[in-house]
C-alpha cells in the first residue's frame, strides 16, 4: 500500500529532536539537520552525551506513516522539531497575523 504523505519542510541547519524508539518519543537528543537526501528523510546531526557528535542518516519524521508499516525504518529512529525551533515558528505566525491585521485595519480606516 502506498501512502501519500509529505513530511514538514526542514531547512539544513535547523534544530531538531532525534528519538531512538518512535513508538516512545522518550528521551529526545539534540540535533542539527546536516542533509536531506530524500524527498521523507534527513540526515541528522546529533549530539549524543558521552559519547560526541554522531551522524543519523535516513531518519524519518515522527508522523511518517511509514514508521508504523515498516520496522527497519523505525530502526533510524526519527526526528521532530526542537522547542526552540517551534517557539520561533509561533513567533514568526503572530507576527505576520499582527501585520494583516494593521494592514487591514489601515484599509478599513482609509488610511488615516
Amino acid at each position: 500500500m502506498v501512502i501519500d504523505y509529505a513530511p514538514p519542510t526542514v531547512r539544513l541547519g535547523d534544530t531538531v529532536y532525534w528519538y531512538q524508539d518512535p513508538a516512545t518519543l522518550a528521551e529526545p537528543q539534540l540535533g542539527w539537520v546536516c542533509a536531506r537526501p530524500g524527498s521523507v528523510t534527513v540526515t541528522l546531526l546529533v549530539f549524543a552525551p558521552g559519547v560526541g557528535f554522531v551522524e543519523k542518516p535516513s531518519v524519518r519524521y515522527k508522523d511518517d506513516p511509514g514508521l508504523k508499516e515498516n520496522p527497519a525504518w523505525r530502526s533510524w529512529g526519527c526526528w521532530d522539531f526542537s522547542e526552540a525551533h517551534k517557539d520561533l515558528a509561533r513567533t514568526q505566525h503572530v507576527a505576520t497575523q499582527m501585520a494583516i491585521s494593521h494592514e487591514r485595519k489601515a484599509k478599513t480606516d482609509g488610511g488615516k
